[in-house]
């Protein structure tokens, strides 16, 4: 897709990445045929063939709450490494531009190592 994905550094130590790597390559391909048919939705349904990792560009309009929320709920360790570098992004931004309101925010540092066995 446009923008490529995510791969998340795991999968090098797991001997992997090559593996995941034609694996995105492969659903690249079939979202791209599925967009090509010639059907009026086509290029609409083709979106549910491109896994969480692949980026795309998206605009969100959200007031505090909304994004207090977000960055709370999917920096957790139980998301996907790709969501959960953009709500952290989005964290980021709103402690830039207000960095009053950053305290008010308990997200989950995406840097810091995960340790799966405390999730």
């Amino acid at each position: 897709m446009r923008h490529g994905y995510d791969t998340p550094p795991e999968l090098a130590l797991a001997g992997v990445e090559t593996r995941y790597q034609q694996a995105m390559q492969r659903a690249s391909q079939a979202a791209s045929q599925l967009a090509a048919v010639s059907v009026e939705e086509s290029l609409q349904n083709s979106q549910y063939a491109i896994p969480l990792a692949f980026r795309k560009r998206t605009l969100f309009k959200m007031d505090f709450a909304e994004v207090v929320y977000i960055s709370e709920l999917r920096t957790g360790v139980a998301g996907h490494v790709s969501y959960r570098n953009a709500a952290y992004a989005m964290y980021q931004a709103v402690a830039q531009r207000y960095p009053s309101l950053a305290r008010y925010f308990r997200v989950t540092d995406v840097s810091e190592p995960v340790d799966l066995l405390q999730r």
